[in-house]
């Protein structure tokens, strides 16, 4: 039998349903992230308890990606070298490879975690140069630029990790593309994806929407990538001017995509499985989706171009945000390479 902390009887906090909303949560959780320190490595140490001391802000566990961070830094193995370690020599270990690093990191902590006598929690270690966008800022200034082209911005999804946050907004109204039996009703909208953590660069993006089974892709169009910027300073004139100026072409953009969906049914697929394999390769991903992949595709056998693309962002659905993300790229890359080019109807 186990015991319920009163904690655990606590209703889950609201989901944010449009952007507006998400930018609340996003102002909320920054609010508790402390000022980023540029440390020495020499001058981190680690406790018994597997926390991190970080002079003058105090004791911080890791979350998984830190973890990994701080084994890729000092070179350590972590799960397969101290799997049988003590605490104390799990600890001895790391601080002797601290004592002797060099280089500095700039640390990324927040309050929220805290228990058990730790301040909060270790999010990254990253270069002294990397600037963080932060996601409220983010998500405000693409709500002031959408607004005149929806004034709701609606989510379609929202997924936070410790490496990435990601949302996909919905822009205007649903592309019909045919009765039952056809691609059906398809949303137009776009993808951000953030990290605050080093772990990938911001990415805006095009993004659609099937409603028949509320699987997405990246648009299948050569211009759909909207914005890409490493964690460097960026000016909030300049982006606002990048995405006012794709923000004019949307519309034509995104109905060009869903008619792409549609046509994509006309181009038969020989053999499945097959192109399945060669898909994962050109998108330089693991073999290990192909199961996964293909029992999608038998829960809608189609042999064209839309089935084979359809049965990745459906597989897609169980895996990590981040790994979903790679797949809809390649279903998209795998759809834009094989269907012709066509005008927005």
């Amino acid at each position: 039998m186990t015991s319920l902390h009163l904690s655990d009887s606590r209703p889950e906090p609201a989901r944010p349903t449009t952007l507006r909303d998400l930018a609340r949560d996003f102002e909320t959780e920054e609010a508790l992230e402390n000022p980023d320190v540029v440390l020495p490595l020499s001058s981190l140490r680690m406790t018994d308890e597997e926390t991190l001391e970080v002079p003058r802000l105090g004791r911080f566990s890791f979350t998984e990606w830190a973890r990994g961070q701080c084994s890729s830094l000092l070179g350590i193995r972590w799960d397969r070298w101290f799997e049988n370690a003590a605490p104390d020599q799990r600890a001895a270990e790391v601080n002797r490879r601290l004592a002797r690093a060099t280089r500095s990191v700039r640390l990324r902590t927040t309050r929220s975690g805290e228990s058990s006598g730790r301040d909060g929690t270790l999010r990254a270690f990253v270069s002294p140069g990397y600037t963080p966008v932060p996601d409220s800022r983010l998500a405000r200034l693409l709500g002031t630029v959408l607004s005149p082209v929806d004034e709701e911005l609606r989510l379609i999804r929202h997924d936070s990790t410790d490496r990435t946050v990601s949302y996909v907004v919905r822009v205007g109204h649903a592309y019909r593309q045919g009765g039952p039996g056809e691609v059906g009703d398809v949303w137009g909208g776009i993808l951000v994806r953030n990290s605050g953590v080093g772990f990938a660069s911001l990415l805006m993006t095009l993004h659609l929407t099937r409603l028949v089974c509320k699987n997405g892709m990246t648009a299948p169009l050569p211009d759909a990538l909207l914005l890409k910027r490493r964690h460097r300073a960026l000016d909030d004139n300049a982006l606002r001017r990048i995405l006012v100026n794709r923000a004019e072409h949307l519309p034509g953009q995104l109905a060009r995509g869903a008619a792409l969906l549609h046509a994509a049914r006309d181009t038969r697929v020989a053999d499945v499985r097959a192109t399945v394999v060669s898909l994962l390769e050109d998108a330089h991903l693991p073999q290990r989706h192909a199961p996964a992949i293909l029992s999608a595709y038998d829960r809608e056998p189609e042999p064209t171009v839309f089935g084979v693309s359809q049965a990745v962002t459906l597989a897609s659905q169980f895996e990590s945000p981040e790994v979903r993300l790679d797949l809809e790229h390649a279903a998209s890359a795998y759809l834009q390479s094989n269907v012709e080019p066509i005008s927005a109807p």
